[in-house]
């Protein structure tokens, strides 16, 4: 992740004006990789399509979402009436989900990659159904509040706020890497429970064609990183 960063870095130096700058990146980069080569050993990462598990596909399709440009993270708490009819839903309830969001945003005329998890909170309260999601998408922030609004108005309006614990929270990424791995914290747990619930297998996730590949590639950028 932080090779990624520092190639990001040095793509926004001048060669000829920053050039101790970009020294001090590449040496830095340069003892990572050594440092990584050593832990790893001789081998190779894993393959994406046959070895790499659902919950870290998600982490890199997360991560790679958080690093792109007006990137927000998405928390979005559910009514009763939306999380039942997700959960009951015929192709599982992260497709009902997204389905929705995808149709509130297109209304608003916003095109953009969307990836999130389904989990569950363990409070025991019932005020509030305890389905909700963790996840990114891309908006201009001048349109946070616009689009907060919208899917609130539709996906939980019944939804009873308490202090922090809002029913949809859209925020600039504070650390890509940190959210990618709390959207994920849960993930099996989160797929036992709506299998036996549900009485079919049902991930937990949702991630748009797009973006998966692009992860692919960016998972396969530090492979060859690793092994160059």
């Amino acid at each position: 992740m932080s090779h990624a960063e520092r190639v990001v870095a040095i793509n926004e130096l001048h060669p000829d004006f920053d050039h101790d700058q970009i020294e001090k990146l590449l040496r830095t980069d340069a003892f990572i990789q050594k440092l990584v080569q050593e832990y790893q050993g001789t081998g190779e990462l894993l393959g994406w399509a046959k070895f790499v598990s659902p919950e870290i596909k998600q982490f890199f399709r997360l991560f790679r979402l958080c690093t792109k440009p007006d990137a927000k993270t998405i928390t979005i708490r559910f009514d009763h009436k939306t999380a039942e009819a997700a959960l009951a839903a015929p192709r599982g309830p992260a497709n009902y989900l997204a389905a929705i969001i995808k149709r509130i945003l297109s209304t608003l005329g916003i095109e953009t990659d969307l990836a999130f998890n389904l989990e569950f909170n363990h409070t025991g309260r019932t005020e509030n159904h305890p389905a909700h999601i963790h996840g990114a998408l891309c908006i201009p922030d001048d349109r946070v509040d616009e689009v907060t609004k919208a899917l609130r108005s539709v996906l939980a309006m019944g939804f009873r706020q308490r202090y922090q614990n809002v029913a949809v929270h859209i925020e600039t990424p504070r650390s890509a890497r940190w959210w990618a791995g709390y959207c994920i914290k849960e993930y099996d747990s989160t797929a036992i429970k709506l299998t036996t619930e549900r009485g079919q297998k049902s991930r937990p996730d949702y991630v748009t064609r797009e973006l998966t590949k692009q992860a692919k590639a960016f998972y396969e950028d530090v492979a060859a990183w690793l092994n160059s």
